[in-house]
């Protein structure tokens, strides 16, 4: 089998385990599981075996990151705001809805990840999050280390800008084709976030760092609106 229809076998498997998992869940046989909205084939190669991403000490020294850009935190660099969830229909089908994000346990542990690798330290934490009519925004502040420097490097400028979210479904409903009733994914209208996480391709196309060229008075109404 050639690896693009082993990964797209592999993708379809892990489907079928996401959707007997949930299954299980309904019928009050097990937890809910623990999703993460980017490629579990991914997760599985990042997380498992150690992340692909080298230290920044192996590539011969930390990227500078810019200065200057983002919302400036007293005392430190500057934060960062992403859209962290759309109400988009995402690249698995799925969609979530905005209002339905239960925050509470996220806001005691706001922690920023490395492509949903559990196994390695933060690369930096929430400041703040909250919601907008039909999407979900975290300001990031990235954490002291060279790793989490190179990461933010790479957002600032440019080369990366998507983040992906990881959940725990608490309910839920099938999405079906109004005319022929085909399956065609899941609506999840009431989620825990567990964390979010910096990913070079998100599952939902809208996940990713806000317009740099937003009025600065959008940006401090938005934080104005914020619970937290």
């Amino acid at each position: 089998m050639t690896p693009i229809f082993a990964d797209l076998a592999e993708e379809g498997r892990e489907r079928e385990l996401t959707l007997e998992a949930l299954e299980l869940y309904r019928r009050g046989l097990s937890d809910a599981p623990a999703l993460r909205k980017w490629s579990l084939a991914s997760f599985d190669e990042v997380g498992e075996k150690g992340s692909r991403f080298p230290p920044a000490r192996e590539q011969g020294g930390s990227a500078e990151p810019e200065r200057g850009l983002g919302v400036k935190e007293e005392g430190g660099e500057a934060a960062m705001t992403f859209v962290v969830s759309s109400e988009e229909v995402d690249r698995h089908g799925d969609v979530a809805v905005a209002r339905g994000w239960r925050l509470e346990a996220y806001r005691r542990n706001p922690v920023f990840l490395w492509a949903h690798d559990y196994s390695r330290p933060v690369i930096g934490r929430a400041l703040s999050v909250w919601r907008e009519p039909g999407r979900l925004l975290a300001r990031m502040e990235f954490a002291p280390t060279d790793f989490a420097r190179e990461v933010a490097a790479l957002y600032r400028s440019g080369y990366q800008q998507g983040v992906s979210v990881g959940f725990k479904p608490l309910r839920y409903e099938e999405r079906r084709h109004p005319e022929s009733g085909a399956f065609l994914g899941i609506r999840f209208l009431e989620q825990e976030l567990l964390e979010v996480s910096a990913v070079p391709v998100p599952a939902n196309r809208e996940a990713l760092r806000r317009d740099l060229g937003m009025d600065v008075g959008e940006v401090l109404a938005a934080l104005r609106s914020a619970v937290w």
